[in-house]
């Protein structure tokens, strides 16, 4: 019977192989139905750009090359990363391509493990790592375009087949604010559903400099409370530039209506929306609620009136199901899971990895934190919590979310706020960073870990899996944030919050 079974080789499988291979488990494999690494980064559109730069996106210990601190992957680029990082520390030799796994089903002392060519293997543990983006959802309202051909982005790749038509996209987003510019700039007529908004908008870069390198603890270390101000400050910031792309940057911004503003809803870190809207003459409307002549009228909420649709391209996300796994878990609640990732009945026999999606910040480091939780618990040096422990965990983990993302963590199912989900793994592995004892001994690396992006470098500098030296090298060469509005935002709100504390306020929240 092998250690574990993971099933998928995008970059959360990937990095969980390599975490097991660490910790000494070496009878793992890793299932991946097609014949290439990258999951569903390798099936993207055509014109594909990160939205997390590379020193953010990159793993811990693998160095991205010091001409592209402020880069941003394409699909391509990531996939190549992927590959080096796969070939250094010996993981493809661990996976098995064109292997598609059909069922997972429960055996004594472990899982069996059921191949599509009939194949059975059988396994104390199973990482799930294939990603929930294989099952697209719909409003209710798709069924009733009969006379008007629909998709879901899952499929779209580029504009070419919208070229010269009305087309309705419906859902904002990283995803969909991409296809909006692109079809926006070859369609007759591009329309832009959104139910509220499409997040809290930011550029990828501010001028040469990656944006999110202002995603550190200067900022994300006050309390959520301080979001309302923040956001409005960062509002001011955008619209002083009085520059028609900015401007509706604000403009969309200030639809947010969660109270916590930019730390109350999900990051959508492109200004490709905005592009279509002031360049290319795109138009926001409501959410849909009437469709006629089989969807070449569409109404909307807010009152207006869509004529001659003759396509619709559904940017709505995916549905949390995985059809391979035992009936009771295919639809499982990442917010009924311990930390996203335990199910608190079968407990460490299967993780999730990759439910957890962060408002800011990236994935990556998250499915990397995760890994190293879950190697841990497979090498037999951390254990879970007793039963009762971890369902009150859960239930308290799901109320904070709840009660800072309020209805946007009720809809989006995995958003989490990454500098807190971040520290809660690294508590819970031993790999804080130690950042009083760095801004004595080594205030420039305190520096970069307190004012450069919030990566995965930091969590290496003690505890399990620790690599001191390599951390040190790393973080030396990550970019700093400048002076820039951001940091003054941040600034402000830390005169505000020792003010308060001297002075404090019923009912502040924290």
């Amino acid at each position: 019977m092998l250690s574990c079974v993971v099933i998928g080789a995008g970059p959360g499988g990937i990095v969980c192989t390599k975490e097991l291979l660490e910790h000494g488990l070496d009878d793992v494999v890793c299932f991946e139905r097609s014949g290439a690494l990258g999951g569903t980064f390798a099936k993207s559109y055509d014109s594909l750009e990160l939205t997390s730069s590379t020193t953010f996106s990159m793993f811990s210990d693998w160095w991205v090359g010091d001409d592209r601190r402020h880069h941003f992957w394409t699909w391509r680029e990531a996939l190549a990363y992927w590959t080096s990082y796969a070939e250094h520390f010996g993981v493809l030799e661990k996976i098995r391509f064109d292997s598609e796994v059909r069922a997972v089903s429960a055996v004594d002392g472990g899982w069996k493990v059921e191949l599509a060519t009939g194949e059975q293997v059988h396994a104390r543990r199973v990482a799930v790592v294939a990603g929930n983006n294989s099952v697209p959802r719909f409003p209710a309202w798709a069924e009733e375009l009969r006379d008007v051909p629909y998709s879901h982005s899952m499929l779209y790749r580029n504009a070419k087949p919208f070229e010269g038509k009305r087309v309705l996209v419906v859902g904002g987003g990283e995803s969909g604010s991409d296809v909006a510019y692109e079809i926006a700039r070859s369609a007759a007529r591009c329309w832009v559903s959104l139910r509220e908004t499409t997040g809290w908008v930011v550029p990828r870069k501010r001028g040469e400099v990656a944006a999110d390198v202002s995603t550190h603890r200067g900022l994300w270390g006050l309390p959520r409370g301080h979001g309302e101000r923040l956001s409005k400050r960062l509002i001011e910031s955008e619209r002083a530039k009085r520059d028609p792309v900015f401007d509706v940057v604000a403009d969309l911004n200030e639809r947010v209506r969660a109270r916590r503003g930019i730390w109350g809803t999900f990051g959508t870190k492109t200004l490709a929306l905005p592009w279509a809207v002031a360049r290319h003459g795109a138009r926001l409307v409501g959410d849909v609620v009437g469709v006629e002549q089989g969807g070449r009228t569409l109404r909307t909420a807010d009152g207006a009136t869509l004529d001659d649709v003759d396509a619709v391209v559904f940017c709505t996300g995916y549905r949390n199901r995985v059809a391979f796994l035992p009936e009771a878990l295919q639809e499982c609640d990442p917010r009924a899971l311990y930390k996203h990732m335990f199910h608190p009945e079968h407990r460490d026999r299967i993780a999730w990895l990759g439910w957890a999606r962060p408002g800011f910040g990236s994935q990556f480091p998250i499915m990397e934190m995760q890994a190293r939780l879950f190697a841990l618990v497979c090498a037999g040096r951390h254990a879970l919590p007793d039963g009762a422990t971890l369902e009150r965990v859960i239930a308290a983990d799901r109320e904070q979310w709840y009660e800072q993302f309020e209805d946007n963590a009720r809809r989006i199912r995995s958003l989490v706020d990454y500098h807190r989900y971040m520290d809660d793994l690294a508590g819970l592995i031993g790999c804080a960073p130690p950042l009083w004892r760095y801004a004595l001994l080594h205030p420039r690396l305190w520096r970069t870990m307190v004012y450069g992006p919030t990566q995965a470098t930091q969590f290496r500098l003690r505890g399990p899996g620790k690599k001191v030296e390599l951390a040190h090298e790393i973080l030396a060469k990550l970019p700093v944030s400048g002076w820039n509005h951001v940091v003054k935002a941040g600034a402000r709100g830390r005169i505000e919050q020792a003010w308060r504390a001297l002075l404090p306020r019923k009912g502040e929240a924290a």
